[in-house]
């Protein structure tokens, strides 16, 4: 039996675990970024938002688990690359985040060294990303950015992050909210307004400071060509 037909089986009988759930998840991991949207999107990453937030795992092998998904063949696969298929890899490693994130506040499993391991993969990830397509009429949604302000917004609501990352993640959100490469249409600003919403709900950042940066975006840099400046400004716009 393949990894589609496991998978159909176990929706079917309501993502009950079975006894090598560990094993399964970790071909899952391995087949993360598969262009057969409907294995990638609906059974693989929907069977593990049911398993690691629901105790289907031990801790240990959660923290195992962990370095894996960070790796330079999943969140890290061929980072920098666009319109190639790698997209998929990282933004559904990304998706794997969040998930661990809601098991850690229902029951903390992961130490302050392994939240910051998180942070720097993260905001390098976002940092370097180049792939800003949202949902592909022929592989399914890639979502690269949607996926990590899902990320970031976790991280933002961390204790272990000071001030000075909350300022990078609002750096990192000024970055990829004023591309010139196309206009988000795929909900992307919308997740990234959730981010800022967490990072501001910290309280740590002065009020002056939030209205020096929310002011930034009228001094972005402009395209001189008229398609690229004419994105940029729809996509502050909708910021």
């Amino acid at each position: 039996m393949n990894l589609k037909e496991k998978l159909i089986l176990i929706k079917e009988n309501g993502y009950q675990a079975p006894p090598d759930t560990y094993q399964l998840i970790q071909e899952m991991i391995n087949n993360i970024g598969t262009l057969d949207a409907g294995l990638r999107d609906e059974l693989i990453y929907t069977t593990l938002s049911h398993w690691i937030p629901g105790n289907s795992l031990t801790e240990n092998e959660l923290e195992q688990l962990l370095p894996v998904v960070l790796d330079n063949n999943h969140l890290l696969f061929k980072l920098g690359e666009t319109k190639t298929d790698s997209v998929f890899t990282r933004s559904f490693s990304m998706l794997v985040i969040p998930l661990l994130f809601l098991r850690h506040r229902e029951s903390p499993f992961l130490s302050r060294e392994k939240i910051h391991q998180i942070k720097e993969k993260v905001f390098y990830n976002v940092q370097e990303e180049r792939d800003y397509r949202g949902y592909d009429e022929e592989k399914g949604w890639a979502h690269a950015i949607a996926h990590a302000a899902d990320a970031l917004d976790d991280l933002a609501q961390c204790s272990e992050l000071d001030k000075n990352d909350l300022i990078t993640i609002l750096d990192l959100a000024y970055e990829k909210m004023t591309i010139t490469d196309r206009i988000y249409s795929d909900g992307e600003d919308e997740r990234m307004v959730g981010t800022i919403i967490s990072v501001l709900k910290r309280k740590i950042l002065s009020k002056t400071y939030v209205e020096q940066w929310i002011q930034s975006f009228g001094d972005v840099e402009k395209s001189s060509e008229f398609l690229p400046a004419f994105k940029q400004k729809n996509n502050i716009k909708n910021f």
